[in-house]
Protein backbone atom coordinates (compact mmCIF):
# COMPACT_ATOMS: atom_id res chain seq x y z
CA UNK A 1 0.00 0.00 0.00
CA UNK A 2 1.44 3.51 -1.01
CA UNK A 3 1.99 5.66 1.64
CA UNK A 4 -0.90 8.12 2.34
CA UNK A 5 -0.53 11.79 0.30
CA UNK A 6 -0.18 14.81 3.09
CA UNK A 7 -2.80 17.22 1.73
CA UNK A 8 -3.35 19.13 4.57
CA UNK A 9 -1.43 22.26 5.28
CA UNK A 10 1.58 22.94 7.37
CA UNK A 11 0.76 23.81 10.91
CA UNK A 12 3.17 25.95 13.07
CA UNK A 13 2.29 24.78 16.97
CA UNK A 14 3.64 26.31 20.15
CA UNK A 15 6.42 24.52 21.45
CA UNK A 16 5.14 24.03 25.16
CA UNK A 17 1.49 23.49 24.37
CA UNK A 18 1.71 20.46 25.20
CA UNK A 19 4.56 19.98 26.88
CA UNK A 20 5.74 16.60 29.07
CA UNK A 21 1.83 15.01 27.98
CA UNK A 22 1.37 11.16 26.83
CA UNK A 23 -0.67 11.39 23.74
CA UNK A 24 -1.78 8.86 21.55
CA UNK A 25 -4.22 9.42 18.31
CA UNK A 26 -6.68 7.40 17.03
CA UNK A 27 -8.61 7.14 13.94
CA UNK A 28 -7.93 8.65 10.72
CA UNK A 29 -6.34 12.18 10.54
CA UNK A 30 -7.78 13.96 7.08
CA UNK A 31 -5.02 15.00 5.17
CA UNK A 32 -2.08 13.51 7.04
CA UNK A 33 -0.70 10.48 7.87
CA UNK A 34 -0.64 8.87 11.08
CA UNK A 35 3.30 10.13 11.36
CA UNK A 36 2.80 13.15 9.96
CA UNK A 37 0.29 14.03 12.60
CA UNK A 38 2.09 12.71 15.71
CA UNK A 39 5.38 14.88 14.64
CA UNK A 40 3.07 17.89 14.83
CA UNK A 41 2.14 17.18 18.61
CA UNK A 42 5.81 16.09 19.08
CA UNK A 43 6.51 19.83 18.20
CA UNK A 44 3.80 21.00 20.64
CA UNK A 45 5.88 19.16 23.23
CA UNK A 46 3.82 15.95 23.41
CA UNK A 47 4.55 12.06 24.18
CA UNK A 48 3.70 10.06 21.66
CA UNK A 49 2.39 6.71 23.08
CA UNK A 50 2.28 3.29 21.35
CA UNK A 51 -0.66 1.91 22.50
CA UNK A 52 -3.56 2.52 25.01
CA UNK A 53 -2.82 2.69 28.76
CA UNK A 54 -2.87 4.24 31.44
CA UNK A 55 0.04 6.32 30.85
CA UNK A 56 -2.22 8.35 28.00
CA UNK A 57 -3.16 11.82 29.47
CA UNK A 58 -4.97 12.62 26.63
CA UNK A 59 -6.70 10.94 23.18
CA UNK A 60 -6.86 12.29 20.28
CA UNK A 61 -9.68 11.74 18.16
CA UNK A 62 -9.85 11.44 14.64
CA UNK A 63 -12.51 10.14 12.19
CA UNK A 64 -13.61 6.36 11.81
CA UNK A 65 -12.26 5.52 15.22
CA UNK A 66 -13.20 1.91 16.22
CA UNK A 67 -15.62 1.07 18.29
CA UNK A 68 -13.37 -1.37 20.39
CA UNK A 69 -10.99 1.04 21.04
CA UNK A 70 -13.60 3.68 21.97
CA UNK A 71 -14.95 1.41 24.54
CA UNK A 72 -11.26 0.93 26.00
CA UNK A 73 -11.12 4.49 26.18
CA UNK A 74 -14.38 5.36 27.91
CA UNK A 75 -13.03 2.02 30.30
CA UNK A 76 -9.54 3.68 31.65
CA UNK A 77 -11.24 6.72 31.87
CA UNK A 78 -8.90 8.66 29.45
CA UNK A 79 -9.53 12.57 28.49
CA UNK A 80 -10.46 13.19 24.59
CA UNK A 81 -10.47 15.58 21.94
CA UNK A 82 -11.31 15.97 18.71
CA UNK A 83 -7.88 16.72 16.45
CA UNK A 84 -9.46 19.66 14.62
CA UNK A 85 -10.42 21.33 18.10
CA UNK A 86 -7.00 20.13 19.72
CA UNK A 87 -5.23 22.00 17.01
CA UNK A 88 -6.76 25.16 17.18
CA UNK A 89 -5.65 25.42 20.82
CA UNK A 90 -1.81 24.38 20.00
CA UNK A 91 -1.64 26.15 17.43
CA UNK A 92 0.89 29.13 17.26
CA UNK A 93 -0.33 33.07 16.45
CA UNK A 94 1.31 32.78 12.76
CA UNK A 95 0.00 29.00 12.47
CA UNK A 96 -0.80 27.81 8.29
CA UNK A 97 -4.68 27.16 8.18
CA UNK A 98 -5.63 28.77 4.77
CA UNK A 99 -9.20 30.71 4.58
CA UNK A 100 -11.29 28.25 3.26
CA UNK A 101 -13.60 31.64 1.61
CA UNK A 102 -12.78 35.12 -0.06
CA UNK A 103 -13.01 36.83 3.27
CA UNK A 104 -9.45 37.88 2.94
CA UNK A 105 -10.61 41.44 5.04
CA UNK A 106 -11.34 39.39 8.27
CA UNK A 107 -7.91 38.86 10.09
CA UNK A 108 -8.93 37.27 12.77
CA UNK A 109 -10.79 34.51 10.60
CA UNK A 110 -8.78 31.19 10.01
CA UNK A 111 -10.27 28.93 8.35
CA UNK A 112 -8.83 25.18 7.45
CA UNK A 113 -8.63 23.98 3.88
CA UNK A 114 -10.91 21.70 2.87
CA UNK A 115 -9.46 19.62 -0.50
CA UNK A 116 -13.16 18.84 -1.92
CA UNK A 117 -16.44 19.44 -0.38
CA UNK A 118 -17.78 15.99 -0.10
CA UNK A 119 -21.64 15.40 -0.52
CA UNK A 120 -23.42 15.93 2.97
CA UNK A 121 -23.42 13.12 4.78
CA UNK A 122 -26.39 11.59 5.53
CA UNK A 123 -25.89 11.74 9.97
CA UNK A 124 -27.39 7.56 9.89
CA UNK A 125 -23.69 7.01 8.52
CA UNK A 126 -21.85 8.59 11.82
CA UNK A 127 -23.63 4.89 13.46
CA UNK A 128 -20.54 3.72 16.11
CA UNK A 129 -18.54 7.15 15.95
CA UNK A 130 -19.99 8.43 19.07
CA UNK A 131 -16.81 9.58 21.07
CA UNK A 132 -15.11 8.37 24.18
CA UNK A 133 -15.74 10.84 26.81
CA UNK A 134 -16.27 9.48 30.18
CA UNK A 135 -20.20 11.16 29.61
CA UNK A 136 -20.22 9.02 26.13
CA UNK A 137 -23.92 8.66 25.18
CA UNK A 138 -25.44 4.78 25.03
CA UNK A 139 -25.87 4.97 21.43
CA UNK A 140 -25.58 6.61 18.19
CA UNK A 141 -28.68 9.39 17.37
CA UNK A 142 -31.04 7.00 15.10
CA UNK A 143 -31.44 8.64 11.31
CA UNK A 144 -31.55 12.24 13.30
CA UNK A 145 -31.37 14.63 10.05
CA UNK A 146 -32.43 18.65 9.91
CA UNK A 147 -36.19 18.84 9.45
CA UNK A 148 -35.83 22.04 6.50
CA UNK A 149 -33.22 24.91 6.30
CA UNK A 150 -36.26 27.06 7.97
CA UNK A 151 -35.97 30.74 8.97
CA UNK A 152 -37.19 30.12 12.17
CA UNK A 153 -34.04 28.37 13.37
CA UNK A 154 -32.16 29.91 15.42
CA UNK A 155 -28.88 29.12 13.87
CA UNK A 156 -30.30 30.30 10.22
CA UNK A 157 -28.13 32.61 8.52
CA UNK A 158 -25.25 32.65 11.07
CA UNK A 159 -21.94 31.96 11.61
CA UNK A 160 -21.64 29.24 13.84
CA UNK A 161 -18.96 26.60 15.51
CA UNK A 162 -19.27 23.83 17.67
CA UNK A 163 -17.07 23.04 20.78
CA UNK A 164 -17.28 19.66 22.36
CA UNK A 165 -18.67 16.13 21.79
CA UNK A 166 -22.03 15.73 19.91
CA UNK A 167 -23.07 12.11 20.89
CA UNK A 168 -23.74 9.69 18.10
CA UNK A 169 -22.23 12.33 15.49
CA UNK A 170 -18.78 12.67 14.07
CA UNK A 171 -18.07 16.26 13.71
CA UNK A 172 -18.60 16.44 10.04
CA UNK A 173 -22.19 14.95 10.26
CA UNK A 174 -22.89 17.30 12.70
CA UNK A 175 -21.56 20.50 10.67
CA UNK A 176 -23.71 18.58 8.21
CA UNK A 177 -26.86 18.82 9.95
CA UNK A 178 -26.17 22.61 10.83
CA UNK A 179 -25.35 23.63 7.29
CA UNK A 180 -28.46 21.72 6.25
CA UNK A 181 -30.52 24.34 8.74
CA UNK A 182 -29.07 27.59 6.95
CA UNK A 183 -25.91 27.71 9.40
CA UNK A 184 -22.64 28.91 8.13
CA UNK A 185 -19.71 26.86 9.56
CA UNK A 186 -16.57 28.19 10.92
CA UNK A 187 -13.60 26.35 11.49
CA UNK A 188 -11.91 28.48 14.13
CA UNK A 189 -13.43 30.36 17.38
CA UNK A 190 -13.19 34.50 16.70
CA UNK A 191 -15.08 37.26 16.16
CA UNK A 192 -16.56 36.50 13.34
CA UNK A 193 -18.78 33.58 15.22
CA UNK A 194 -22.21 34.49 15.98
CA UNK A 195 -23.27 31.26 17.86
CA UNK A 196 -21.34 28.51 19.64
CA UNK A 197 -23.24 25.60 20.02
CA UNK A 198 -21.68 23.51 23.07
CA UNK A 199 -21.64 19.71 23.19
CA UNK A 200 -20.23 18.04 26.18
CA UNK A 201 -16.66 18.16 27.69
CA UNK A 202 -16.19 21.51 25.77
CA UNK A 203 -12.76 22.24 26.63
CA UNK A 204 -11.92 25.19 29.77
CA UNK A 205 -10.13 27.50 27.51
CA UNK A 206 -13.14 27.62 24.36
CA UNK A 207 -15.11 28.45 27.38
CA UNK A 208 -12.78 30.79 28.61
CA UNK A 209 -12.37 32.14 25.35
CA UNK A 210 -16.51 32.09 24.15
CA UNK A 211 -17.10 34.21 27.56
CA UNK A 212 -13.95 36.57 26.54
CA UNK A 213 -15.69 37.44 22.96
CA UNK A 214 -18.71 37.77 24.12
CA UNK A 215 -20.75 34.93 21.78
CA UNK A 216 -23.98 33.45 22.12
CA UNK A 217 -24.17 29.70 22.85
CA UNK A 218 -26.45 27.41 22.44
CA UNK A 219 -26.27 23.35 23.35
CA UNK A 220 -26.75 21.02 21.05
CA UNK A 221 -29.35 19.31 22.76
CA UNK A 222 -31.73 22.47 22.73
CA UNK A 223 -30.58 22.89 19.29
CA UNK A 224 -31.55 19.70 18.58
CA UNK A 225 -35.00 20.02 19.67
CA UNK A 226 -35.61 23.40 17.39
CA UNK A 227 -34.69 21.25 14.63
CA UNK A 228 -36.73 18.27 15.46
CA UNK A 229 -33.71 16.22 15.48
CA UNK A 230 -33.64 13.12 17.90
CA UNK A 231 -30.56 13.22 20.76
CA UNK A 232 -28.35 10.29 21.37
CA UNK A 233 -29.71 9.48 24.67
CA UNK A 234 -27.24 10.07 27.89
CA UNK A 235 -25.82 6.60 29.40
CA UNK A 236 -27.41 6.22 32.64
CA UNK A 237 -24.52 6.57 35.24
CA UNK A 238 -25.08 5.82 39.15
CA UNK A 239 -24.48 8.86 41.17
CA UNK A 240 -22.07 7.87 43.27
CA UNK A 241 -19.97 10.54 45.75
CA UNK A 242 -16.90 10.13 47.12
CA UNK A 243 -16.91 8.87 50.60
CA UNK A 244 -14.10 9.91 53.78
CA UNK A 245 -10.66 8.80 52.59
CA UNK A 246 -9.46 5.87 55.04
CA UNK A 247 -6.79 6.56 57.70
CA UNK A 248 -4.87 3.45 56.03
CA UNK A 249 -4.65 1.89 52.72
CA UNK A 250 -2.04 -0.58 53.82
CA UNK A 251 -2.69 -4.01 52.74
CA UNK A 252 -5.91 -3.00 51.34
CA UNK A 253 -6.74 -3.77 47.30
CA UNK A 254 -7.70 -0.19 45.79
CA UNK A 255 -8.76 0.30 41.98
CA UNK A 256 -8.24 4.31 40.46
CA UNK A 257 -10.38 4.97 38.09
CA UNK A 258 -11.21 8.84 36.29
CA UNK A 259 -8.09 11.12 35.19
CA UNK A 260 -5.51 11.89 38.16
CA UNK A 261 -4.44 15.44 37.92
CA UNK A 262 -1.26 16.47 38.00
CA UNK A 263 0.07 12.79 37.30
CA UNK A 264 -0.28 9.66 35.44
CA UNK A 265 -2.03 6.73 36.33
CA UNK A 266 1.45 5.11 37.28
CA UNK A 267 2.50 7.94 38.95
CA UNK A 268 -0.50 7.97 41.09
CA UNK A 269 0.03 3.83 41.29
CA UNK A 270 3.28 4.09 42.73
CA UNK A 271 1.83 6.74 45.40
CA UNK A 272 -0.53 3.85 46.34
CA UNK A 273 1.73 1.19 46.70
CA UNK A 274 3.87 3.13 48.61
CA UNK A 275 1.24 3.40 51.37
CA UNK A 276 1.02 -0.65 51.27
CA UNK A 277 -1.94 -0.62 48.89
CA UNK A 278 -2.36 -3.30 46.12
CA UNK A 279 -3.53 -1.65 42.97
CA UNK A 280 -6.13 -3.71 41.10
CA UNK A 281 -5.95 -3.33 37.18
CA UNK A 282 -9.54 -4.42 36.76
CA UNK A 283 -12.98 -3.82 39.09
CA UNK A 284 -13.47 -7.13 40.61
CA UNK A 285 -14.72 -8.42 43.64
CA UNK A 286 -11.09 -8.25 45.76
CA UNK A 287 -11.30 -4.50 45.50
CA UNK A 288 -12.21 -2.98 48.38
CA UNK A 289 -11.31 0.96 47.87
CA UNK A 290 -12.06 2.53 44.91
CA UNK A 291 -10.60 6.21 44.07
CA UNK A 292 -12.00 8.83 42.19
CA UNK A 293 -10.27 11.13 40.22
CA UNK A 294 -12.05 13.22 37.61
CA UNK A 295 -14.36 11.82 34.78
CA UNK A 296 -14.53 8.56 35.69
CA UNK A 297 -16.02 6.36 32.79
CA UNK A 298 -20.18 5.56 33.31
CA UNK A 299 -19.36 1.99 33.55
CA UNK A 300 -17.00 1.91 36.31
CA UNK A 301 -19.08 4.14 38.33
CA UNK A 302 -22.22 2.23 37.86
CA UNK A 303 -20.00 -1.42 38.87
CA UNK A 304 -19.42 0.41 41.69
CA UNK A 305 -22.20 0.94 42.95
CA UNK A 306 -23.78 -2.39 42.02
CA UNK A 307 -20.80 -3.99 44.00
CA UNK A 308 -21.42 -1.47 46.83
CA UNK A 309 -17.25 -0.76 47.08
CA UNK A 310 -16.73 2.15 49.37
CA UNK A 311 -14.81 5.26 47.53
CA UNK A 312 -13.07 8.23 48.68
CA UNK A 313 -11.36 10.76 46.07
CA UNK A 314 -7.60 10.70 45.08
CA UNK A 315 -7.19 13.70 46.42
CA UNK A 316 -8.48 13.69 50.14
CA UNK A 317 -6.55 10.22 50.45
CA UNK A 318 -3.50 11.94 49.40
CA UNK A 319 -4.09 14.73 51.69
CA UNK A 320 -5.11 12.45 54.30
CA UNK A 321 -2.36 9.84 54.31
CA UNK A 322 0.33 13.13 52.90
CA UNK A 323 1.39 11.49 50.15
CA UNK A 324 3.79 12.71 47.48
CA UNK A 325 4.90 11.82 44.38
CA UNK A 326 7.95 10.01 43.61
CA UNK A 327 10.91 11.51 41.59
CA UNK A 328 10.45 10.50 38.10
CA UNK A 329 14.11 9.73 38.06
CA UNK A 330 14.92 6.65 40.11
CA UNK A 331 17.71 7.84 42.83
CA UNK A 332 20.35 4.96 41.16
CA UNK A 333 20.67 7.10 38.30
CA UNK A 334 21.85 10.17 40.31
CA UNK A 335 24.83 9.80 40.08
CA UNK A 336 26.91 6.99 37.57
CA UNK A 337 29.99 5.47 37.93
CA UNK A 338 32.65 3.70 35.74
Amino acid sequence: MPPKKETAPAISVRGDALKGKSVIITGEIEGRSRKAAEEILVKAGAKIEKSLNKKVQLVVLGEKAGPNKLQKIEELGLETQEWDELIEQIKSEGGEEPVADDDDDEDDEEMEDEPEEPQKPKPTKAKGKAKANTKAKADPAPKAQASAATSDSSIAGKKVIITGTVGGHDRKAANAILEEAGAEICKSLNKQVEIVILGTNAGPDKMTKIKDLGIETISWNDLAEQLGLEVAPEKKVANVDAGDAPDSIDGMTVLVTGTIEGHTRGDAQKMLESAGAKVAKSLNKQVELAILGTKPGPDKLNKIAEEGIPTCSFEDLVEKLGLEAESSEPPKKKSKKN
